[in-house]
Formats: structure tokens, sequence, C-alpha cells
């Protein structure tokens, strides 16, 4: 990895990005394709929340999901299991938010959502069926 800053000065979030080891992780994996934009989630702000994501397995039963608030306010932001490919929405999911380190659902169905993505702020989620 390489980091164009000074790590003597690094902020709290760069920090803690840079220091996430599930996250660095997922990012070091290049057995799959990198990730694209999956769609977007209506909120209030046209345009602004979005949803991307990257397949982590060859067969798309594991997924890192980004949702990404660029407006000026909070948002509700979520995934619709069809946006990944899945055709079943009743299949479950484990759902594990990465920047808590914790998992955060066992057995979503349908899809997940994530309900106050800050203005300027990123959800990032692993979502793995555990059954197809």
């Amino acid at each position: 990895m390489i980091v164009a800053s000074d790590v003597r000065n690094m902020t709290a979030v760069m920090n803690e990005t840079l220091l996430n080891n599930e996250l660095v992780a997922l990012h070091q994996n290049t057995s799959t394709p990198p990730g694209k934009l999956l769609g977007q989630w209506l909120c209030d702000e046209p345009g602004h929340c979005n949803i991307w994501g990257r397949r982590l397995d060859t067969v798309g039963n594991d997924w890192l999901v980004a949702l990404t608030n660029t407006g000026t306010k909070s948002h509700s932001i979520g995934v619709k299991w069809s946006q990944l490919g899945w055709t079943n929405p009743a299949t479950p999911a484990r759902v594990r938010d990465l920047w808590k380190h914790t998992d955060v659902a066992s057995s979503a169905t349908k899809q997940y959502k994530v309900d106050a993505v800050p203005a300027h702020g990123t959800a990032v989620l692993r979502l793995t069926a555990t059954s197809s």
C-alpha cells in the first residue's frame, strides 16, 4: 500500500481507514473484478445516495458494498438483493459493518438499509448469502 501523506500527521479518518484490517484485506484481494456502481437509492437529494459494490467470490455470494452519501444531510440508504444478482429475495444474508467491526444482521432478506449515513459519509458492509 502506498500512502501519499505524512503518516506522522494523519487525521482520525485517515487512521481509521488505513488501519482497518478487515477493509484493507478485502481491497488487497485481486481474485475478483473491481467494484462498480450498482445503483442509486431514492433519497430527497436525488443523485446523492449511491450504492457501490464488488463481488468477493467468483459465484457472487459474498459482496463488499459501500453506501455513499454525497449530499448535505444524513440519509437512509440501502442495497437490494437484486442489485447483487441474488434472484431469490428470500435469500438470507449475514451483514457485517466494516467500520464498526461487528455483525449487524445474521439473516437479512430482500435488502439491508443503514438508517443514517451522514452527509459526505459512507457505510461499508460485507454481505454474505448464507444459502441460495
